[in-house]
């Protein structure tokens, strides 16, 4: 809708398309609420977006170039009596900062020697090198996501694209490996039954101890419970455990440190066994084309039961009650008068520090670990590789994700920040991959052919007290730096209860086919052979004018459910449909 038609009065204005906002938005639409989606970007899902080589690339280029502080205009004519206006930051630049960007390919049409298939061939076959042309030359086959996450098939998000049936708009692969880097080598970690028993890592003593080691982390018990407060690490130490299976357990399984205590780390290892069996052999599952596409598949919910959105659009400032303190209206950025009950906002428009991640992004030219198979979808967990530096997590993505060209693979990296991203993760990189700045340059290693460093604000340290905000103002935070979605989706939860306290959140959105629209005859059909009296006869036209008038009826229906507002979104059948029967691990 352009901005110009914008109705005056909303029910709920939400300001950011990303992943807690755009939940918000479909679970208010889909109760009825009249919603207003607004984004100051060109592009939805703000922090939490996909782009491809070529708009990553005009990214970097906002994100580099100085920002001009808008004009702050004076919008004191519109205020009414008893109202205060408060401003709203107008710069979102502090999200993302450190960025760096790395060219690690070689001259465009440059050729290197790699081994020959065959031994009894003297020369040495050439193979050529991804330029940085062809990337952008292929540019629209990458979907490179600005956050690295991944989604527990029993965890928070996946229950409610199941139970809101939004996951018929978008695609999913399951991951398909778990891998490790230890001792300068990355290792498969062993994490169901049939990977324990295939193992040739593990002996048959160690199979045997790690089983009965998983069963019995099913249920907690009192042996357990005596370990809380101390590391996880002791605990695993006392069960008797090799320095594999332990290595394999804190950081792999559950996804531990050294220092984690052993309530949480046991917590972790069920959660993880949980969600085994479900779609496949790992716990984890990830969206085809980014996981941009999420944010989007519930914006797209919205916009089918009425929502507006406006991209390149946003609010100036609010206009408060000074007795209830509620937010009666906002201004926007037309300095059009809108009115409305709540105001949902991204915390970039709310000025607070807060710790970051380190992320890095690469374009690789082969596996860390390859297979038979050059089709695979791996998590990494990476202990720290030099003292006082994070632990990382990696995941690697393969063409099939739709998120980059055959040949390469796409590699994210992130870890809680120390110092800068490229400080944070460049030690790493050089150890794992060729780069300008290894020191070995030999084959068994995947050359980076791009790559990039940013930190990025963690969303979860968003404090929402000392802001002394409205009562009906509410704040979303950005991405965190964990692995799933769990806080995004209870924190969009609760806004939704605090807003509509009596209302389901985000019910199942009915399917196409079931949907009866004005019109259509159910009973209403008179039984063959019966004779119609007199008065209720019609003329002719009578019929034909309500033909009419339900034809274009069904036509705005038909047109409302064939909005397309998100790119590359793929219909697929719903999870309840693709599901497996689930596998229990013990």
């Amino acid at each position: 809708m352009a901005a110009e038609d914008l109705p005056s009065e909303f029910d709920v204005i939400i300001l950011g398309t990303g992943l807690c906002e755009s939940v918000v938005a479909a679970a208010c639409s889909r109760v009825g609420q009249r919603v207003l989606h607004l984004d100051r970007q060109s592009y939805y899902a703000s922090n939490w977006a996909s782009f491809t080589f070529n708009g990553l690339l005009t990214w970097i280029q906002e994100q580099q170039a100085e920002s001009q502080p808008d004009e702050v205009q004076d919008w004191s004519g519109q205020v009414e009596e008893g109202e205060d206006l408060i401003y709203l930051s107008q710069s979102d630049s502090s999200s993302i900062s450190n960025l760096q960007v790395f060219y690690e390919g070689a001259e465009p049409e440059a050729d290197q020697p790699c081994p020959s298939a065959d031994p009894n061939q003297s020369e040495p076959v050439k193979k050529k090198k991804i330029s940085l042309a062809q990337l952008v030359k292929e540019g629209r086959r990458f979907n490179i996501d600005l956050v690295s996450k991944l989604m527990y098939s029993r965890g928070s998000l996946v229950d409610l694209l199941i139970k809101s049936n939004v996951s018929r708009y978008a695609e999913f692969k399951n991951v398909s490996r778990i891998l490790t880097y230890r001792q300068g080598k990355v290792e498969q970690v062993p994490c169901s039954r049939a990977d324990v028993f295939a193992s040739r890592q593990l002996s048959v003593i160690e199979k045997r101890k790690l089983m009965r080691f998983l069963t019995s982390c099913v249920e907690e018990t009192e042996d357990q419970q005596a370990y809380n407060g101390r590391p996880y690490l002791e605990f695993l130490s006392d069960q008797q455990l090799g320095e594999n299976l332990q290595h394999f357990l804190l950081y792999s399984i559950a996804m531990a440190t050294e220092d984690t205590p052993t309530e949480v780390g046991l917590a972790s290892t069920r959660h993880f066994l949980r969600c085994l069996g479900r779609y496949g052999n790992t716990p984890f599952l990830f969206p085809v084309y980014g996981l941009g596409e999420i944010p989007q598949c519930f914006c797209r919910m919205c916009a089918v039961f009425g929502g507006i959105y406006c991209l390149r659009h946003s609010v100036r400032c609010l206009l408060v009650d000074k007795d209830t303190n509620r937010c009666k209206a906002v201004i926007d950025s037309r300095g059009q008068r809108i009115s409305c009950n709540h105001f949902v906002v991204e915390e970039g428009y709310v000025d607070a520090e807060r710790k970051c991640v380190s992320r890095a992004v690469l374009i690789t030219d082969g596996s860390v670990l390859p297979s038979d198979s050059d089709q695979q979808v791996s998590m990494v967990t990476i202990p720290p590789v030099e003292a006082e530096l994070p632990s990382v997590r990696m995941v690697e993505l393969c063409s099939s994700t739709m998120t980059c060209m055959p040949g390469t693979y796409l590699v994210h990296l992130t870890c809680q920040s120390v110092g800068s991203a490229y400080e944070d993760l460049s030690p790493l990189v050089t150890r794992m991959f060729h780069t300008t700045e290894s020191s070995d340059q030999g084959n068994e290693r995947p050359s980076v052919l791009w790559c990039l460093y940013f930190n990025m604000v963690d969303g979860s340290g968003l404090e929402v007290e000392g802001h002394d905000l409205p009562s009906n103002m509410y704040l979303c935070s950005g991405p965190d730096g964990a692995l799933g979605h769990d806080h995004t989706i209870k924190q969009a939860e609760l806004i939704f209860q605090k807003i509509l306290p009596e209302e389901d959140f985000c019910p199942p959105a009915p399917n196409p086919e079931d949907i009866i629209y004005d019109g259509e005859n159910g009973n209403g059909n008179s039984a063959e052979g019966e004779e119609l009296k007199d008065d209720e006869l019609k003329d002719d036209e009578e019929p034909k004018e309500q033909e009419e008038e339900l034809t274009e009826q069904e036509k705005e229906i038909k047109e409302l459910h064939n909005i397309s507002l998100i790119t590359n979104l793929t219909t697929e059948a719903d999870f309840s449909i693709i599901t497996k029967h689930d596998a229990d691990f013990v």
